[in-house]
């Protein structure tokens, strides 16, 4: 499935500098406007700006540093982030101390190359990652290019591919059903806190579901649910109103109703070994992983 690339909006001259410099970098191949503001949709005027950075290699931190406007980035103020092996993004960042911020991810492109090939194949890897509940698909490497600017070079707008919609789908709807059947495992056993956890992790689940399914890339945004249009207004007040206190097996079956999601499926795609990871074919075994 085809994806359009996105044009880069006006960059105000701290951010062009920027992007000039990193485009200068013999290691890099090409830079691109992510985020709000390559959508066109700031949440704020004050928006930070986020810039990737793909690379051959990464370049030196004195060469990063050099990017900075001057008197930015002197003593112990630039800082550049390194993960370690195995996180779902293998990134490096760095922020630029100006106003409004800007973010500089380095991707190596060789991982993104890789990460087609695999989502072609139908396979991903979850990773229990910060910013939402049910963790971060790997493929939202493929959807970060995808719904990204390029400003200097082109790493192409890589498209979501039949395979990967086929199987990620389901998968994230099945996940979604074991997470509330583990809910009410949780009030059973008179562990409240621990239901909560699952009940939310499955309305995360349940918006991957839907928005991998309509077979485009989609951000991950603090507007996920919303996005993926998971619920009804007076489904999203009794979900914002949980406590861990109020839970009862009634009322995770009726979050369940409101998610459209039938929790005895859960037992089915546990018994299909699906939470030994997604996406299993061959040799090629996605897995869930931690960063």
């Amino acid at each position: 499935m085809s994806t359009a690339e996105l044009k880069a909006p006006a960059l105000p001259p701290t951010v062009s500098d920027v992007v000039d410099g990193l485009a200068a970098l013999p290691a890099v191949r090409s830079v691109r406007i992510a985020g709000s503001r390559a959508r066109g949709k700031p949440t704020r005027p004050d928006s930070d700006w986020d810039i990737l950075a793909y690379t051959d290699t990464l370049p030196a931190s004195g060469e990063l540093r050099r990017l900075l406007p001057p008197g930015a980035g002197s003593g112990d103020r630039f800082e550049l982030h390194t993960a370690n092996a195995g996180h779902p993004f293998q990134e490096s960042e760095f922020t630029v101390p100006v106003s409004p911020r800007i973010d500089v991810c380095l991707r190596p492109l060789v991982h993104l190359r890789q990460e087609e090939g695999r989502a072609a194949r139908g396979t991903f890897t979850v990773h229990s990652y910060p910013k939402t509940a049910g963790g971060v698909p790997s493929y939202i490497l493929l959807s970060e290019a995808a719904l990204s600017a390029p400003v200097h070079g082109d790493v192409g707008a890589p498209a979501c591919p039949d395979a990967l919609v086929t199987a990620a789908g389901p998968w994230w709807r099945g996940r979604a059903s074991c997470a509330l059947l583990l809910a009410i495992d949780h009030v059973a056993a008179g562990e409240p806190l621990g239901a909560l956890e699952h009940v939310l992790a499955a309305a995360t689940s349940v918006a991957h579901s839907r928005l991998i399914s309509r077979g485009r890339w989609y951000p991950i945004t603090k507007r996920l649910l919303d996005e993926a249009g998971v619920i009804d207004p007076r489904a999203r007040e009794r979900l914002a109103g949980l406590s861990a206190g109020r839970l009862t097996e009634a009322v995770v079956r009726q979050v369940a109703d409101d998610l459209e999601v039938d929790v005895d499926d859960g037992l089915d795609w546990l018994a299909r070994g699906e939470h030994m990871g997604p996406g299993r074919q061959g040799q090629d075994l996605a897995r869930i992983g931690n960063c």
